[in-house]
């Protein structure tokens, strides 16, 4: 019974072994220093931080009601699309994701008034620079994405 028991459990540590490697080796990653926009199957890269530069401040508020103000140099995530050649009407929404799979979704109304939503520099627990959302004027900040890289249009 032992055996089989043992048997069992080393078949299913295997497929989950497998199974994940291939999700992973599937999985793209921009180089760091980059972004991906995502467009119809298509990815360009850019680097978010070659947009204009705009101050990026305001205060954004968490699940619990605590706000924190934010004053930070970033570009705004319109002009990162423009750099990618995706302008205004060419999509309804946009979903950014981070290097662990978390998304937001964020309209094209938010997107376009040019002072909602942001990308930040950010920098990792291991020190590396990354790339940060910063989206005003929602009631919980869980639009807020850590390591941003991939912006995939959605129309």
């Amino acid at each position: 019974m032992k055996k089989k028991n043992l048997l069992i459990t080393l078949v299913l540590v295997l497929a989950a072994a497998v199974i994940g490697g291939v999700y992973l080796k599937g999985r793209s990653q921009a180089p760091s220093g980059s972004l991906a926009i995502v467009l119809d199957g298509s990815e360009t890269l850019v680097d978010p931080f070659s947009a204009p530069s705009v101050p990026v401040e305001g205060t954004t508020v968490n699940g619990k009601g605590e706000e924190k103000e934010i004053s930070e140099t970033g570009a705004a995530l319109k002009d990162v699309l423009a750099l990618a050649g995706v302008g205004e009407g060419a999509y309804t929404s946009v979903r950014a994701v981070s290097s662990d799979e978390y998304g937001a979704d964020l309209t094209e109304e938010e997107i376009s008034s040019g002072d909602r939503a942001f990308l930040v520099r950010d920098s990792s627990d291991e020190g590396q620079e990354t790339t940060r959302l910063i989206v005003f004027g929602d009631t919980n900040s869980k639009r807020q994405v850590k390591d941003v890289v991939r912006i995939e249009i959605l129309q």
